[in-house]
């Protein structure tokens, strides 16, 4: 199960990291998603691969944000 840190632009408090976190959740091979809104991260526990990432950025976008895979991140494992 991939595991990916999101860098998620525009996140100024816990109720603007909410809305990313319930878009995440929403999609059926999330199995866990957890916003830092000091960060400005989103913590992704999914299944899948590519496919599935791109599902995830979008649904983030969906939610008002833009987001890229954290520095060092080795996004596509798995």
């Amino acid at each position: 199960m991939p595991d990916i840190t999101l860098v998620v632009q525009d996140i100024a408090d816990a109720r603007d990291a909410e809305r990313p976190e319930r878009a995440l959740k929403r999609l059926e091979f999330v199995n866990e998603a957890n916003a830092d809104p000091e960060k400005g991260l989103v913590a992704v526990s999914y299944e899948g691969g590519a496919a599935e990432l791109e599902e995830v950025e979008a649904a983030v976008r969906e939610a008002g944000h833009g987001s890229e895979p954290s520095p060092g991140a080795d996004h596509l494992s798995g």
